[in-house]
């Protein structure tokens, strides 16, 4: 699969001395002029560059900062010809008159991008670029729910069952919930993907970087035989892909894990289906299962036909599990608390343990408490709604001034992900030497950690209860022990990896 880094400037770097040195991991260099700025010198970076370019002048009217005029396109495209670029991007609505006149078929890239969502007559226009000869026809809308996923993902599959093996279609979406398309697009149409320069120069929403789909697809040749995902809202930052695709390559699947966005319930009403009748199963891609995450923990257990006494008790999955005329539901967020807890040297039985929040994520630290014999104190910014909750589970809802005495706290809420204040967090009373949970991880360190150093407490990240019950979970889907320290180390927990 080709790589191809887009080229976004840095303030007050030499583009030149950066398109110099690709991001590793990448094997082409896509120089987009319409992003350099007035006069710059775009054939100097095409020279600079060590690995084939594609130059590109995305116009205004398609997501660019470059110009729609005629004129001014044919003599960029003129220019971009005669330059030592592999590829020429032209846009099918502005410079198909370009094609062959201009830049050589062999080297023209034609594009068209849907910059206000998928259109119903999606296939019927990109069928029209197709009818054109060119190397390769790029086809990319704005993807907003799961419908837009599955109408981009469906021409991506007609582009691998046609065009008589020549894949030339490069489809894919943006925004957010287009991730997954980003890493199904090159494995079903053209092996083609369009990554970041970095983590923070992305030319689109949702664009990987060269390191980060090689780590998610690197170890594919194709279609997976198996596409499984975790679903939630922000799933883009998950590290449940880059855990489970670890997995995948130590073991030798050929699986795809892949982040879902899904923003609204109703939307998994076509996940949440018996094996082979689910959205992806219906666009020839055998479902394997699904990670849930917040917010649909809860609303997922209600679509579940059979569910493990745990979860059940819990009202809440993180696992989904189709099968024929059934869908399985377990909770292995159980296995990932309770598996830290022991590991802090906590004695259980009897102690008094907080939990922070009141959603499905609570409810699962709750029961694995309880389960272990300890005494869950609820804490939730909603009163009312703690007490419901701690009455439902047999539990003990309380005030955050009320945990003194309490020997650890599990934070089931993304509060404090990054750093920033909660007054429930900062409310709580545990003494020096107690243990202090996050489910929650990010780039920066949470709010609890901060705290777990000034209040000395031991202080357990949600990157290690995420291997825990990630494991559980592999075990569960994929019917293999998992392999740990790949897992660990796919999660920078290079204590365990070792």
């Amino acid at each position: 699969m080709e790589i191809v880094a887009s080229y976004v400037p840095r303030p007050g770097a030499d583009p030149r001395e950066e398109v110099a040195s690709p991001p590793r991991g990448a094997t082409m260099v896509e120089i987009r002029a319409d992003l350099l700025g007035d006069g710059a010198d775009w054939q100097a970076l095409v020279a600079a560059c060590p690995l084939p370019a594609i130059v590109t002048l995305r116009s205004s009217a398609e997501g660019g900062q470059g110009p729609v005029d005629p004129a001014a396109r044919r003599a960029f495209l003129t220019a971009a010809a005669r330059s030592r670029a592999a590829f020429v991007d032209l846009e099918g609505e502005r410079d198909a008159a370009c094609l062959g006149e201009v830049v050589p078929a062999e080297r023209a890239i034609l594009s068209l991008h849907f910059t206000d969502g998928v259109p119903a007559e999606l296939e019927r226009r990109a069928a029209a670029l197709f009818a054109r000869p060119c190397r390769f026809v790029k086809v990319v809308a704005a993807v907003q729910r799961l419908t837009d996923v599955a109408a981009v993902v469906r021409l991506a599959v007609g582009c691998e069952r046609g065009n008589a093996g020549q894949r030339r279609g490069i489809v894919f979406g943006t925004g957010n919930a287009g991730r997954v398309t980003r890493l199904l697009g090159p494995l079903l149409a053209a092996p083609l993907a369009y990554a970041a320069w970095g983590e923070d120069r992305a030319a689109a929403v949702g664009q990987y970087t060269p390191a980060a789909l090689t780590a998610l697809v690197g170890h594919l040749r194709g279609r997976p035989r198996r596409l499984f995902g975790v679903v939630g809202r922000g799933v883009g930052s998950s590290l449940s892909p880059q855990m489970h695709a670890a997995a995948y390559r130590a073991v030798g699947l050929p699986y795809l894990f892949a982040p879902l966005e899904v923003e609204e319930e109703g939307e998994l009403d076509a996940l949440v289906q018996p094996a082979g009748e689910g959205l992806f199963d219906q666009l020839g891609l055998p479902t394997g299962g699904f990670a849930m995450t917040m917010p649909w923990k809860g609303e997922a257990a209600r679509r579940c036909t059979l569910l493990a006494p745990r979860a059940e008790r819990a009202a809440a999955v993180n696992t989904v599990l189709p099968r024929p005329g059934k869908v399985l539901g377990d909770c292995t967020d159980i296995d990932g608390i309770s598996r830290v807890l022991l590991e802090s040297g906590l004695e259980l039985a009897g102690a008094r343990v907080v939990v922070v929040g009141s959603g499905g994520s609570a409810r699962a630290a709750t029961v694995a408490l309880m389960l272990a014999g300890a005494e869950p104190l609820v804490v939730a910014r909603d009163g009312g709604t703690a007490q419901r909750m701690a009455r439902t589970l047999g539990a003990r809802a309380v005030a955050p001034e009320e945990t003194f005495g309490a020997v650890a706290v599990v934070n089931a809420t993304p509060a404090g992900k990054d750093g920033e204040p909660s007054a429930l967090l900062e409310g709580l009373r545990l003494g020096a030497g107690a243990v202090a949970v996050d489910l929650v991880y990010g780039t920066r360190p949470t709010l609890l950690e901060l705290l777990a150093r000034q209040r000395n407490w031991n202080y357990v990240g949600g990157r290690e209860v995420l291997l825990y019950q990630g494991a559980s979970q592999f075990a569960a889907m994929c019917g293999v022990a998992p392999p740990l320290r790949a897992m660990a180390a796919a999660l920078g927990l290079e204590e365990v990896a070792a």
